[in-house]
């Protein structure tokens, strides 16, 4: 019984750093997760990864360190029992407490499909079956957002989001929610929260907090965070755009042990100060990179002083930590705060790969034309029709249009015609991202997947050309008929005006 009681008190606590291989796109749309590499920094005494304990301690392998027992060595048999559980809760709170070492690490991966099923089974765990209604402008989707979510019986609620957009004409537009306007109104959040709220800067590992004194008054990175985590369970695309740096504390809390560099600073100034301080080789070098912090390292109590060759490590760290999170605690905490929201943190910690839902990811592509054309399943008449051969004809030309998007190779396709200005510089942005959204309302996969599964049907009508999309429905609706079958640019034309004019040809 003693040794089955041990076996059970040892509480692994695990900081990530990651290799992350991914998408972007260039209308700052937020990146969807893939299959990625994680670096698991293990709270172990012991280098190598960490492997589950079995519940006999007959298969339990003695490791050692340095010749010495570890904290999770047996208790010795001649303690009493009641005595030997105080030791075992004893002992396992103070392995809870040792220094997360560099060098101890373990890969994890998890695909796409396994992240996509963890997140789906806790929305329809956390997310209620009722509606509550939202009405968002299009040209302010911040300010109309944020008002909606500052409202406490609002945000109490885990009810399903129901969306209406107000129009121009500051009049509602006549549309059922029934997916699209949702995902729509998400995709356009995320680009506000990174982009028009002011509560974030950028730096090259990607986003954290500006301190921004009016916003913590007010809490609105609390709101960002009830923000992020509805759009994650709701089925939005993930908000993955925050620095590792800003992940690692949000999930251990323990900013001094997280593994900083001066690529995680926002400021350009105080980044190139920093990198010149933990570039130099001399102490010549040295102290003319000193000389650029003068206007601030003196207020920092606690820094180096005087800076070295030997502690010139430290300082660059302990700056570092102090102007990305130590100065912007109460930001982060407030995120946090709002995180909770569907209890999406908790999730995020019992399941560190989860991480990538929040994530800026290292290295980012383009959404390819092949996943766009993968998700778009054509729904074709039954074999042996007259009109299977032809819908498979509009299938070949639709992906020959998504191929020439991705290599910028639609104007070519389009040189008999005489373009408008608007039309190429709408080409020259245009990639596979903004056909999934003009389908979906989302440029991107979001965690929970796709409902329904997104489709390509077909209408045999000789009088229609522009295709339509269905957001709700995730279905794209391309008309079959000589027009569009002709071997010319017709198609490509027509599909290009439905595009530029997205809002009257997407219907919901």
């Amino acid at each position: 019984m003693l040794l089955k009681l041990l076996s059970y008190t040892k509480f692994p606590h695990l900081i990530i750093q990651h290799r992350v291989f991914d998408t972007d796109d260039s209308d700052f749309e937020s990146p969807t997760f893939q299959s990625r590499d994680l670096e698991t920094l293990e709270q172990s005494n012991v280098d190598g990864p960490y492997e589950p304990m079995e519940a006999d301690a007959t298969n339990r392998e003695h490791e050692t360190e340095q010749g010495g027992t570890r904290f999770s060595d047996f208790i010795p048999l001649d303690f009493e029992e009641e005595e030997a559980v105080e030791e075992a809760i004893r002992r396992s709170l103070e392995e809870e407490t040792v220094q997360v070492p560099q060098e101890s690490r373990s890969i994890k991966t998890l695909t796409t499909e396994e992240i996509t099923g963890i997140v789906k089974a806790h929305s329809e765990m956390v997310v209620t079956e009722g509606f509550r209604s939202i009405i968002v402008s299009r040209r302010n989707v911040w300010t109309s957002a944020i008002r909606q979510f500052r409202r406490p019986r609002f945000v109490e609620s885990t009810d399903m989001l129901y969306v209406t957009f107000a129009s121009d004409e500051n009049t509602t537009e006549d549309a059922e929610d029934l997916g699209g306007p949702r995902r729509e109104l998400f995709r356009l959040l995320v680009k506000a929260i990174f982009q028009e709220s002011g509560a974030f800067e950028e730096s090259p590992n990607g986003f954290i907090p500006r301190l921004n004194v009016s916003h913590v008054q007010n809490r609105v990175y609390r709101t960002i965070g009830q923000m992020m985590s509805t759009i994650i369970v709701q089925g939005g695309e993930c908000p993955a755009l925050l620095s590792s740096v800003v992940l690692d504390y949000l999930l251990t809390g323990r900013m001094f042990d997280i593994r900083v560099s001066p690529e995680d600073v926002a400021d350009v100034e105080l980044r190139d100060s920093l990198k010149t301080i933990d570039q130099a080789t001399t102490d010549d070098d040295l102290q003319r990179a000193i000389e650029s912090c003068e206007s601030w390292r003196y207020q920092i109590e606690g820094l180096p002083n005087p800076v070295t060759m030997d502690n010139k490590d430290a300082f660059v760290k302990n700056a570092i930590i102090f102007h990305v999170l130590l100065q912007r605690k109460s930001c982060y905490d407030q995120l946090a705060e709002g995180l909770e929201c569907y209890e999406l943190l908790p999730l995020l910690k019992e399941n560190l790969p989860l991480r990538v839902l929040l994530e800026m990811p290292k290295v980012r592509s383009d959404l390819t034309a092949d996943v766009v054309a993968t998700l778009l399943k054509p729904s074709y008449s039954v074999l042996g029709s007259n009109k299977r051969p032809k819908e498979e004809l509009m299938v070949v030309k639709f992906r020959d249009f998504l191929n020439s998007v991705q290599e910028r190779e639609v104007e070519e396709c389009l040189h008999g015609r005489t373009l408008t200005e608007a039309e190429k510089t709408f080409l020259r942005n245009l990639n596979p991202g903004h056909i999934l959204a003009f389908v979906t309302g989302s440029s991107r996969v979001p965690a929970v997947g796709f409902q329904p599964s997104p489709k390509l049907s077909f209408v045999h009508n000789e009088n229609k050309y522009l295709p339509v999309a269905h957001t709700c429905s995730n279905e794209l609706e391309i008309f079959v008929n000589s027009k569009n079958l002709a071997d010319n640019d017709e198609f490509e034309y027509n599909f290009l005006v439905a595009l530029m004019n997205g809002a009257n040809f997407s219907a919901v």
